[in-house]
């Protein structure tokens, strides 16, 4: 039996190619192509790589309209992780109970931020044009009428984020309504936006990526509990932010 270097399925020792995944098992056919975005090994006669799409054979496409991989999908996706890192770090300034002034300005400008960073997310996931980024896209954008909700739902009671009176709410029903529709949506988003990261840690095959995004899922759960935890989604949001950085950084070199 000849175990397949990629697969590792067992394959009758007659065989050339393996029986599962057609990678070459014989010293003297070619080699795969490996794919240059994300290492995959891919079956040598393979004109794009079976993992994220890639061109593998440059014959194959028309010269003229060869282009070079955009980088637009990666920068909207790191401008929406630095955007949400932001706007949360000044969402958890303005919940502690503190001159009201200043608590509507800390509001006023993590609502700003987290407009941008779903904005952001939403584009980055829609540039990158394959399938299973289409619903985090759409879902992306929801979370911040979640949090629109959320705000106005406690603006209602007038309560503090941090210190929600039960019995004020179960008084008013327009507030829990606005309360739940809130939550619903903002987790809603931030799954979408922590489900498209992980689809792409997995095409990019960036393990940096796949941390940042279930960190991030982790914070967006805790933080609609226990807002004090919203430290865990900066935190998840910012090493997605440098990773991706990092991953730009490389593709300029290699342009170079």
């Amino acid at each position: 039996m000849i175990r397949c270097p990629r697969c590792g399925y067992e394959n009758p020792d007659e065989v050339n190619f393996c029986e599962r995944c057609r990678y070459p098992l014989s010293s003297n056919l070619t080699v795969s192509t490996k794919c240059p975005r994300c290492g995959y090994e891919n079956a040598p006669n393979a004109e794009v790589c079976e993992r994220c799409r890639y061109p593998l054979r440059v014959s194959s496409f028309k010269v003229e309209n060869e282009e070079k991989p955009s980088k637009e999908p990666y920068l909207r996706v790191k401008d929406g992780a630095l955007y949400l890192t932001i706007g949360v770090f000044f969402l958890i300034l303005s919940m502690p109970s503190i001159n009201f002034v200043i608590q509507n300005v800390l509001s006023f400008v993590s609502v700003i931020f987290l407009g941008l960073g779903t904005g952001s997310y939403s584009l980055g996931f829609r540039l990158l044009g394959e399938k299973g980024f289409k619903g985090p896209s759409i879902s992306s954008f929801l979370l911040l009428p979640g949090f629109l909700l959320l705000l106005s739902g406690i603006g209602v009671v007038e309560l503090n984020v941090t210190k929600l009176n039960l019995s004020d709410l179960s008084r008013n029903p327009l507030a829990v309504a606005l309360i739940d529709l809130g939550f619903l949506l903002f987790l809603i988003g931030g799954i979408g936006i922590t489900v498209g990261v992980y689809r792409l840690s997995k095409i990019l095959n960036r393990q940096g990526l796949r941390l940042g995004s279930i960190v991030s899922l982790v914070g967006f759960v805790s933080f609609i509990l226990f807002p004090e935890l919203g430290f865990l989604l900066i935190g998840g949001q910012f090493l997605i932010f440098l990773e991706l950085r990092t991953i730009l950084n490389e593709m300029e070199r290699k342009v170079t």
